[in-house]
């Protein structure tokens, strides 16, 4: 019965039938013939000991590599956070050399040691 089109049931085997089946050869091996291998040359020996090498040595290539870009990394990793740390306190003594020659305390410095500004002689400059 099928639903859908999902399954079907099909006819069961008998135990004691027997099918014909289409294309059913069976070889029986004849002991008549003696099957013998074919050994390896010399030279096929030496090609898979060379193969075998050149394999086991691209393993190793690549296993050290591995190892070189993770260290790369963290030398990278450690370069960039000194980096971050020297901007940062570049950033802060920027900020400090702001707030140190603001007008306003420049103005009460000068208060505090009876000194006058006047503005025609004040000259600033930046590097």
């Amino acid at each position: 019965m099928a639903q859908n089109g999902l399954a079907r049931e099909l006819p069961r085997e008998t135990p004691g039938a027997t099918t014909n089946p289409v294309h059913k050869n069976v070889v029986s091996p004849n002991p008549a013939i003696k099957t013998q291998r074919v050994p390896f040359s010399s030279f096929e020996k030496v090609l898979c000991v060379g193969f075998s090498l050149v394999v086991f040595g691209l393993a190793i290539l690549l296993v050290s590599t591995n190892i070189a870009v993770s260290n790369s990394q963290s030398k990278l990793s450690s370069v960039q956070n000194k980096v971050t740390k020297v901007q940062a306190s570049n950033t802060s003594a920027a900020q400090q050399i702001s707030e140190l020659s603001s007008r306003t305390r420049l103005n009460k410095i000068a208060k505090q040691y009876g000194l006058s500004l006047n503005n025609g002689n004040i000259r600033n400059v930046y590097k």
